[in-house]
């Protein structure tokens, strides 16, 4: 009996110390988080809103070195909801952004499908968002 609360000790502390010494990876952050961040800041900026909620589309690479990344984020402003995509695009080596698009999508302010507004900027420097 004694033998074996000394292999079960011995385990619980070989779990233990793999444990501190490799940590759970689950809180990595994603590649994507930076440009998450931007595309919010951004956003908070332009629209003078709320953010309720944030989801990455995807990333597409395209032929010539450009990245883009694409949020679509739900936004509340004096009591409606509405949606707003986010595509960042820059250059895949140097990371500097390019091009910053939004496109608003369907405002719950009344019955009628509201249409999509695209606003554009071009060449913008890229700053760091933490």
């Amino acid at each position: 009996m004694n033998a074996y609360r000394w292999v079960i000790l011995a385990l619980a502390g070989t779990w233990l110390v793999f444990g501190l010494v490799h940590p759970n990876t689950a809180g990595a952050e994603p590649a994507y988080a930076k440009w998450g961040r931007m595309a919010v800041k951004e956003t908070i900026k332009r629209y003078r809103a709320d953010v309720i909620d944030y989801k990455h589309v995807g990333r597409q690479v395209e032929s010539d070195g450009l990245v883009s990344e694409t949020f679509k984020l739900i936004l509340s402003k004096e009591g409606r909801q509405f949606a707003v995509t986010v595509q960042i695009w820059f250059e895949g080596q140097s990371e500097q952004v390019v091009r910053l698009q939004f496109t608003e999508e369907g405002k719950s302010a009344g019955s009628m499908k509201q249409p999509k507004y695209r606003i554009v900027l071009k060449r913008q420097p890229f700053v760091r968002v933490w």
